[in-house]
């Protein structure tokens, strides 16, 4: 591309922006009345103020190029209270930004019904109600069991939610049913990134994770859910912080502080947590009296997995106090097996996981396997376990714990481990040799309060070689023989950090680390060579390119290709720097970053 079409292109795009007609509204009817009636790429703002009872239900469809936004006119300006919400049906390619929702009503803040690419940002969220009540549900339309209208490629970001006290989720991704809810589909695509998530509690035994991602009706089917960037806190009113009851959805680069419960993959298969921070911020155990009238201890607690082909690579865990359902990484059997069981409630056991490069540090407990309650649950062991080149540190009890046999399903390559002081490595007579764990000190360093691997903490070949593990959680280049653990040492760019609280929330600025594929079917595009200073190639694999959008870090569109790019893509012009590619195909889009040197 030359420097005059790189300049047609940005002025194109500015024109674009300016020309949109934008209209002020004072009341929810007349929202509502001129959305509905809307052209496309109008938007709609609220003047600042408090609003009461302020309710519009949105029934219209516009464009990718041109969306509707509805927006206040500041972020932050526009508070709504009282029995204020909104609703989407059949709606597509609408932004809502900027409102702070303080209600006091039984009603869903924001529901999606069969509805896609919208888009609910930089908002805040808080409710107060006595009943148990779902703030931001994604689902399909109510009694439309056609499938003709379903849920797809909603993003949630920017957003606050805060002070949940009752039961329900901070958000629900559902989906659509046939009559007798026999056939079913989960809203697909679906993108939850930059959000704070704080102070959800007190706990309750049941529905009230912060993320609920599918349920027992559709936890066979596949989701594609991305759960990103994402900060939480204080949330411990449900065991599963975020729970995940359905497939293909990937959970990667969230901070979770300070919070009784886990990151469940309660039920569905071939999920993946990635690069994920856990930390127990040195919060003492809590007290919950269960339904039963007796006393349970909570814990702060890591990752815990049931059903099939899930992979777990490249976590870290510190400072966490749980055991059993919250130990950092826990594997209790279960009380179902995948194919012969039909009963999708059931807590199915855990087959062919993968779990590598993970790091635990300095917690309570360290991995456990394979609990069983002794009333007999749970009484199905596990199967085809992979754990491969992760570090363990512990300074008390077992860093590896078997509370069943699991008659040799368990294996184990390239894992370091250092018990100290009172800890063991395995208190359950199991010996391992020196190639399923080694016993040595991994030599990590304290860099910016995060255990990092040094230049002497061993190396070693991936242990699980059906498996490209190919960055690191700070999203360094992974060679196959590197340092154990979440961490590869190595002075390249770091992209990923532990999330924090100005990373989030409706004044962050776009967060310029996203290397998310919306659609797994366009992960075949290869993007090469990268870092790149001249020419940029890319590689469609089976997937037919449409077009292709080179973005800065604050989402400002720089280059747009959508003819012949067979000979290469010019990149020359651009600075030196971190940008965003997204290459949009006819099965998805892939967004990854690109460093131009």
């Amino acid at each position: 591309m030359n420097i005059k079409s790189f300049y047609t292109i940005t002025l194109i795009s500015f024109l674009t922006l300016v020309s949109r007609a934008q209209t002020y509204v004072t009341s929810d009817t007349d929202l509502q009345n001129k959305v509905n009636a809307a052209t496309p790429g109008e938007v709609f703002i609220v003047p600042n103020g408090s609003y009461s009872d302020f309710y519009a239900s949105f029934t219209k469809i516009t464009t990718e190029e041109n969306p509707i936004t509805i927006k206040a006119e500041t972020v932050g300006g526009v508070t709504l209270t009282g029995d204020s919400h909104f609703v989407f049906k059949k709606s597509a390619h609408i932004i809502l930004e900027g409102f702070v929702f303080n209600c006091t009503s039984n009603n869903t803040l924001v529901k999606l019904e069969a509805s896609n690419n919208i888009r609910l940002t930089r908002n805040v969220f808080e409710l107060t109600t006595a009943n148990s009540i779902k703030w931001i549900v994604v689902t399909g339309y109510y009694n439309d069991y056609t499938f003709q209208f379903l849920s797809h490629h909603n993003r949630i970001d920017h957003n606050i939610f805060k002070n949940k006290d009752t039961a329900g989720n901070y958000i629900t991704i559902d989906g659509t049913y046939n009559e007798d809810k026999t056939v079913n589909q989960q809203s697909q695509y679906d993108r939850i990134d930059h959000n704070y998530f704080y102070n959800n509690g007190p706990r309750i035994e049941n529905e009230k994770e912060s993320i609920r991602i599918g349920n027992s009706q559709l936890s066979t089917t596949s989701g594609f859910t991305t759960v990103e960037f994402n900060l939480f806190e204080e949330c411990d009113g449900d065991p599963e912080i975020v729970s995940v009851k359905s497939c293909d959805n990937i959970i990667r680069h969230n901070t979770f502080n300070r919070n009784y419960g886990s990151l469940t993959l309660r039920q569905g298969n071939r999920n993946l947590v990635e690069g994920n921070y856990f930390f127990g911020g040195g919060k003492a155990n809590g007290i919950f009296i269960n339904s039963d009238n007796q006393e349970q201890t909570i814990y702060t607690g890591g990752i815990r997995v049931y059903g099939t082909d899930h992979i777990i690579i490249n976590n870290y865990l510190e400072g966490l106090q749980g055991t059993l359902f919250d130990a950092p990484i826990t594997l209790t059997q279960g009380d179902a097996i995948d194919g012969v069981n039909t009963d999708q409630s059931l807590h199915y056991r855990a087959e062919r996981i993968t779990i590598a490069n993970n790091t635990l540090v300095n917690n309570n407990h360290g991995i456990e396997i394979g609990y069983a309650k002794s009333d007999g649950s749970y009484n199905k062991p596990l199967q085809d376990i992979t754990f491969a080149n992760n570090i363990v540190i512990g300074s008390e009890n077992s860093l590896v714990k078997f509370f069943n046999d699991q008659n040799g399903e368990v294996s184990w390559y390239n894992n370091v481990m250092y018990p100290s002081e009172s800890a063991t490595l395995n208190g359950d007579g199991y010996d391992f040799i020196t190639n399923e764990i080694s016993v040595e000190n991994p030599n990590l360093t304290l860099t910016a309060n995060i255990w990092k691997a040094s230049s002497t903490t061993p190396t070693k070949e991936n242990g699980v070689p059906s498996i490209t593990i190919n960055e690191d959680i700070e999203g360094q280049t992974r060679p196959t023989l590197s340092s154990v653990g979440a961490d590869h040492f190595s002075a390249s760019t770091i992209i990923y950090t532990p999330i924090g609280i100005d990373d989030v929330g409706p004044y962050a600025y776009e967060d310029s680390t996203l290397s998310i594929v919306e659609n797994q079917a366009a992960s075949t595009i290869k993007i090469y060579p990268n870092p790149a200073s001249q020419l940029l190639y890319i590689k469609s694999g089976f997937s037919k390119i449409q077009s292709i959008i080179i973005n800065s870090i604050k989402g400002e569109n720089l280059l747009k290709i959508d003819s012949d790019f067979s000979s290469g893509i010019d990149i020359s012009l651009l600075s030196p720097g971190l940008y965003l590619i997204q290459v949009k195909t006819i099965t998805g889009n892939h967004i990854q970053k690109l460093i131009i040197k």
